[in-house]
């Protein structure tokens, strides 16, 4: 019975890190929610976004979409890529662009002030990364275009596709 319990123990601790979350040389214990909840969380607020969207692999990521006058803003908060202690701290990002003919969006990052990061007109100087964002019925596909390379921690990533979680009614 001691090994059974000794092992959900080392599970549980397992479990209560989370590598998406660790911001140095050290894995942190995260008692944050996890992104997807923040975001329903803000629904619940009113402040809710037209559209959300979360990718779970490689790591935790959740993109939201708002109508932006003729446009979309498209907001990404995404954790590390998995890499033990050295994990990089959580990104956070902006853009804004136009939706095409194909559904896709070409959204350049503008300047924000986020829980997490803060990107100022200087930081982006006269070349914007542009993230193409395209739009499907199940979800979105990003290709980042060097933002996270750019305004985020080495290992941070928002590639890849997210999957619809609903959209406000």
């Amino acid at each position: 019975m001691r090994i059974l319990s000794a092992a959900a123990i080392g599970l549980l601790g397992l479990i209560a890190c989370s590598p998406s979350l660790a911001g140095s040389a050290e894995v942190k214990v995260s008692t944050k929610a996890p992104l997807h909840t923040k975001a329903h969380a803000a629904a619940a607020r009113g402040d809710a976004p037209d559209a959300v969207f979360v990718r779970d692999d490689p790591a935790q990521a959740i993109m939201t979409l708002d109508r932006e006058s003729a446009g979309w803003r498209v907001a990404f908060r995404a954790g590390g890529l998995p890499n033990g202690p050295a994990t990089a701290a959580d990104c956070e990002v902006q853009a804004v662009g136009l939706q095409d003919a194909e559904d896709v969006i070409a959204a350049r990052v503008v300047p924000f002030e986020g829980e997490l990061n803060e990107i100022t007109a200087a930081d982006i100087g006269t070349d914007a990364p542009v993230i193409q964002v395209s739009v499907g019925p199940e979800g979105v596909f990003v290709q980042d275009g060097g933002a996270a390379a750019r305004f985020c921690g080495m290992g941070s990533d928002i590639d890849g596709f997210y999957r619809r979680t609903g959209s406000p009614e």
